[in-house]
């Protein structure tokens, strides 16, 4: 990597580079290289990789701005940057990601992680203690009530735009899917199952990297405009989708609108889901796809769903994290009501 002035520096290996020196003495041949390279790439999300990326190049600028080797880098280098950072009013999690980002390109350059120095460590924990002591905590997702979810879907326009509308959303609020969990489905994800319901799977996930997959359970509504089996089946219907391919695409405009081919992108289910709020007068603040996780969390604590099941369908690996996600009033059955006082 070269810097501004022309002079040479140290910078992310490539997995080949990496690859050579550590079998120095054997034999490596460039296919082994290419192919070893390939695995490595896909051991990481492209949206993390993406990341990534973009963190360690902000820490570059910096760095050369302040007169540090950007890689390998100074341990208290790396922490006057995080403490920075915090001055600057950077949110823990950014910071933690910028450190998480500059680790990840010193692992694959087969340097020491600063983002594992002790000193490093309490820095970040010293960030989180401030932020928290100054009543900056983490910003979460509005949960929204299961009658909100209705309002959401009843007025959607006709057509296929809305038909794909109204079953993204039902779907994400049924399973608890991430935005990157309904973009990601294919038609052949749906499989007719009994009762009327269908079996959902999911290749692939944040929390599942390796395609492990998981098949979830999606059961028919109660109700004929909120049944989210009923909205996936009209709008796989009316897009005329067949029995292959992304599930939710573009939808163009006009008459005869077009239906993409290509899967709809992440951030398009934010725009689906503040079309459908302004439409239906719910207010924007707090508005987000996650809202619909958080959505499934709560009302599914509020309507009595054991918690091995939310956290089966939710795929939440820890018990702790899907609490946290419940957002329903401490003033449903508070503890306190019940001791007889």
């Amino acid at each position: 990597m070269e810097s501004e002035d022309g002079r040479r520096e140290p910078g992310p290996t490539g997995a080949g580079e990496a690859v050579v020196s550590a079998a120095e003495g054997g034999l490596v041949l460039p296919g082994d290289v290419a192919a070893v390279g390939r695995y490595l790439t896909a051991a990481k999300a492209e949206s993390t990789r993406r990341a990534y990326d973009a963190d360690f190049r902000a820490w570059s600028a910096w760095a050369r701005e302040r007169g540090f080797t950007p890689l390998p880098a100074a341990d208290a280098a790396v922490a006057t940057y995080l403490a920075a950072l915090g001055d600057a009013g950077a949110s823990p999690r950014t910071i933690a990601r910028r450190l998480s980002g500059i680790g990840h390109a010193h692992r694959e350059a087969g340097y020491p992680s600063p983002s594992e120095h002790p000193g490093t460590r309490e820095v970040l924990r010293g960030i989180r203690r401030t932020a928290a002591r100054d009543g900056r905590r983490p910003r979460k997702a509005r949960a929204l009530d299961t009658q909100t979810i209705r309002a959401l879907v009843e007025d959607l326009p006709p057509g296929p735009a809305g038909l794909r509308d109204r079953a993204v959303i039902l779907t994400s609020f049924a399973l608890g899917l991430r935005a990157s969990d309904v973009c990601g489905l294919d038609v052949g994800d749906l499989t007719p199952a009994g009762h009327g319901g269908l079996d959902v799977t999911i290749r692939w996930s944040k929390t599942d990297q390796e395609g492990a997959g998981e098949v979830l359970a999606l059961a028919p509504g109660v109700r004929a405009r909120t049944c989210p089996v009923r909205a996936l089946q009209a709008w796989v219907e009316a897009a005329d989708l067949g029995g292959s391919g992304p599930l939710f695409r573009s939808v163009g405009r006009g008459a005869q609108p077009r239906i993409g081919r290509t899967r709809m992108a992440r951030s398009s289910v934010r725009l689906v889901l503040r079309r459908a709020a302004e439409r239906a007068g719910v207010p924007l603040e707090g508005l987000s796809p996650h809202s619909l996780r958080r959505s499934f969390a709560t009302e599914g604590y509020r309507a009595g769903v054991s918690e091995r099941e939310l956290a089966r369908t939710g795929r939440w690996a820890s018990v702790t994290t899907m609490r946290g996600y419940d957002s329903s009033s401490r003033w449903a059955d508070p503890a306190s009501a019940r001791l007889g006082l």
